[in-house]
């Protein structure tokens, strides 16, 4: 494919898709727009307040070198990236919102001199324009970082509610037994509790209560990738500083069974990704009804 072909596929995909849009990835089905934005914004302070005091303990632990080779760690951080992202399209759509229902006030109160104005031919084209509602007048296509960040939102969500409910099971059930003082203070408690168990709790909240975002069969494939890049970066570990990240990687005791863990992990995976896909059919079907329904309660 040419890079003229990429670059008009990546437009297309950017400025011509249909569900890349603000309504999407901006509002909730239950959850009011400014308070949305109250929670994403306070959520994305929160990670932010975890990531960096894991990173400062793992420094001053002398871990600091090996900190982000870890898959929870990267899964953390990617949810970080995802309340980032979401927190500003959330307030950049509730702002724009805000702004067409001042204008459009402004509007209504204008129209009201209109019979009282000189003649259309007495004033010209300008007139006309300051007299339509503003929203329609100062309509700007979406700029293109603001796309982009929906496309990022979009790609973060569909990966991340796969890998966070991964680390929590795989942490709780095989890794916590058998490290009973990887808990041994009241802070590693707190960052441990909220990158193994609240990084699900999180996502679960974002599916079934605050997004409207879809999910598409068709984007597994970037599932691949990301696995494919930290596979690349845990050997990369291993070939750099001799350091194995978890002990199934390890070849020496493991052999060629490693590709059928690689495998193993793969399906476990792709079975959360088609729960999740059965989840937000059903998310997509019964809340619009849902709202339909309380709609027509509320007006009869």
């Amino acid at each position: 494919m040419t890079r003229l072909g990429i670059r008009r596929r990546f437009y297309c995909f950017l400025f011509h898709n249909p569900e890349l849009r603000d309504e999407l990835f901006a509002t909730s089905y239950v959850v009011p727009q400014r308070m949305l934005a109250g929670i994403r914004s306070t959520l994305f302070i929160y990670c932010l307040a975890v990531l960096i005091s894991n990173l400062a303990v793992n420094v001053a632990h002398g871990a600091g070198w090996n900190w982000a080779a870890y898959f929870t760690t990267l899964t953390f951080f990617g949810i970080t990236l995802y309340y980032g992202f979401a927190s500003y399209t959330t307030i950049a759509y509730a702002w724009k919102q805000q702004k067409i229902r001042t204008d459009g006030a402004a509007t209504l109160v204008d129209s009201e001199s209109v019979s009282q104005s000189p003649p259309l031919s007495d004033i010209g084209e300008g007139y006309i324009k300051n007299s339509m509602p503003r929203e329609i007048a100062q309509t700007q296509p979406p700029s293109l970082a603001h796309q982009v960040a929906l496309a990022s939102q979009w790609i973060l969500y569909e990966s991340f509610t796969c890998f966070a409910p991964l680390v929590s099971l795989i942490y709780w059930a095989l890794l916590f037994p058998t490290q009973n003082d990887i808990l041994d203070s009241g802070l590693d408690t707190w960052m441990g509790v909220s990158m193994h168990a609240l990084n699900s709790v999180l996502m679960l909240c974002e599916v079934g209560v605050f997004a409207k975002t879809p999910y598409r069969y068709s984007h597994f494939w970037i599932l691949f990738v990301f696995l494919a890049l930290y596979l690349g970066l845990a050997y990369f570990m291993v070939g750099v500083y001799g350091f194995y990240v978890y002990p199934f990687f390890d070849s020496r005791y493991f052999g060629g069974y490693i590709a059928l863990i690689c495998l193993l992990i793969i399906d476990i995976i792709a079975v959360v990704w088609v729960i999740m896909l059965m989840v937000h059919r059903l998310r997509d079907g019964l809340y619009p009804r849902w709202l339909l329904k309380r709609q027509r309660t509320t007006v009869f």
